[in-house]
């Protein structure tokens, strides 16, 4: 991967993972840092029931595309079955969160413009743990200063 005024290219096979948690692998595919902030572009692999909270973000609109997989995607309030192909657009505070809602792995891809809300999940990945395993107070800290709110997990 390079870098520079006329841009890089990042093979399929390229770019720094992180396991978010076991069975969880995601491929940071174009860092925040490396495009001046103006995007960022990761892809993870989701298990079964795997998902997020419904949450807002405060600095950055987000893109999801569907690789693989069935997922169930909240925006504002009403959710919405998607499958492979599909996208999705969030922009900036609208309250959204997703879940795989198949029976198997899916894979999600997901673009944020500018790239502040990928930053979070940069900088998470460098602690070296699992998720789950960063220290609480740490993780919450991260992510509000890239702009999240998060609501509950109790959504449908």
């Amino acid at each position: 991967m390079t870098n520079g005024s006329e841009g890089y290219v990042v093979a399929s096979h390229e770019g720094p993972a992180w396991n978010m948690e076991p069975g969880r692998p995601a491929t940071f595919k174009l860092l925040s840092q490396a495009t001046g902030g103006k995007v960022a572009v990761f892809e993870e692999v989701v298990p079964p029931n795997a998902g997020t909270p419904l949450h807002i973000h405060h600095t950055s609109d987000e893109v999801l595309h569907v690789l693989s997989g069935e997922f169930t995607v909240r925006l504002g309030g009403k959710s919405h079955r998607i499958s492979t192909g599909a996208w999705v657009f969030v922009p900036l505070g609208c309250v959204h969160g997703w879940r795989n809602s198949g029976g198997q792995d899916g894979r999600m891809f997901f673009v944020f413009t500018p790239g502040d809300g990928a930053e979070a999940f940069e900088e998470l990945r460098l602690e070296g743990r699992y998720l789950p395993e960063i220290n609480p107070s740490t993780r919450d800290a991260i992510f509000a200063r890239h702009g999240y709110e998060f609501l509950t997990w109790d959504w449908e």
